[in-house]
C-alpha cells in the first residue's frame, strides 16, 4: 500500500514538471538574443537560448523563470499551463559601461584600464574626405604614423604604431571589422632578371 502511494504521488509530481519552450528577443530590432540565461527562480536549474535565440527547461506548473543577458533588463514570467513563452528584453541603460577590448580579446571596463586609450569617431573620418580611412587617420591618434608607398592616388599605406619594434619586420595593427581581420601589409617586391 506504501509503496503503490508512494508510485501514484510520483507521477502527480511528474506530470505537473512541464517542457517550456520560447524565443527571447531585442525590444530594439526584434532579432533573437543568443546566449541568453533562463532560470528558475530560486533554484539552480538554468539554461541559455541558442544562436536563434530559442531556450527548452523543465519547470513546475508556477515556478518563476528569471530571462537575463548582459545589458538588459531581467524579465521574469510565472509558468501556467502554456508550454510556450516568448520573452522580449529591453536595454538597460543604467548598467551599460563602456568596454574596451584589448589585447588577445580580453573585455576591459574602460575606466579600470590603466592605460590610455583614443578614438576616433567615423563621422571624424568621413569628414576628413580621404581617399581611404588609412590615410585618414593620419594625425588623429597618438603615436600612429601612417606612410603613403609613393605618391599617386590609390597608392597603399602602412601604419606604425610607435616606431619600428617589431621582429617580423612589420608593425601593422590588427584591424577586426565586423568580425573580419584587414590585412594591411605592404609588400616591396623583389624582381630578378637573368
Amino acid at each position: 500500500m506504501l509503496f503503490l502511494g508512494a508510485f501514484l504521488l510520483a507521477v502527480q509530481v511528474m506530470a505537473q514538471q512541464v517542457t517550456v519552450t520560447g524565443k527571447v528577443t531585442s525590444s530594439e530590432d526584434g532579432q533573437p538574443i543568443p546566449g541568453a540565461t533562463v532560470k528558475v527562480k530560486g533554484t539552480s536549474v538554468a539554461t541559455q537560448a541558442n544562436n536563434s535565440g530559442i531556450y527548452t527547461i523543465k519547470a513546475n506548473a508556477g515556478d518563476v523563470l528569471q530571462f537575463a543577458y548582459l545589458g538588459m533588463v531581467t524579465k521574469e514570467q510565472a509558468v501556467g499551463t502554456s508550454t510556450t513563452i516568448n520573452i522580449t528584453l529591453s536595454p538597460d541603460s543604467k548598467s551599460l559601461n563602456e568596454v574596451v577590448v584589448t589585447a588577445l580579446g580580453q573585455k576591459v571596463v574602460k575606466r579600470s584600464l590603466g592605460t590610455s586609450q583614443q578614438e576616433v569617431k567615423g563621422e571624424d573620418i568621413a569628414q576628413t574626405q580621404r581617399e581611404n580611412f588609412v590615410n585618414a587617420l593620419q594625425g588623429r591618434v597618438a603615436g600612429v604614423e601612417v606612410t603613403s608607398s609613393s605618391g599617386v592616388p590609390g597608392a597603399s599605406s602602412s601604419i606604425t604604431i610607435r616606431g619600428v619594434s617589431s621582429i617580423s619586420g612589420s608593425n601593422q595593427p590588427l584591424m577586426i571589422v565586423d568580425g573580419l581581420p584587414i590585412d594591411n601589409k605592404t609588400l616591396s617586391k623583389l624582381r630578378l632578371f637573368f
